[in-house]
């Protein structure tokens, strides 16, 4: 089974993804900000995150960085700012 961590501020829309993803056979882990992220990734490992660029603690763009190299992740952003699609995809 795929484990996958879904940082995602806005409750709703990690609750569907979560469901979704889970009603698929992968088993999410849900972290609403950067902090509650740093800390799962601490104690366990996982198969991909989706990340949010916008959040409460800081930006999905900044922990990409972080963790670019440890597992695969997808950005997820409502934002069409040509620097953040820019940045996320050169990092």
């Amino acid at each position: 089974m795929n484990k996958i961590l879904v940082l995602e501020d806005d409750l709703a829309l990690s609750a569907g993804l979560c469901f979704e993803l889970d009603s698929q056979g992968y088993l999410t882990v849900a972290a609403y900000n950067c902090q509650k992220a740093r800390q799962l990734l601490a104690g366990d490992a996982f198969d991909l995150a989706l990340l949010d660029v916008n959040l409460p603690d800081g930006s999905g763009l900044t922990f990409l960085e972080e963790v670019r190299g440890r597992l695969p992740v997808i950005l997820l952003t409502a934002n069409d700012w040509e620097t953040d699609i820019v940045a996320g995809l050169e990092l």
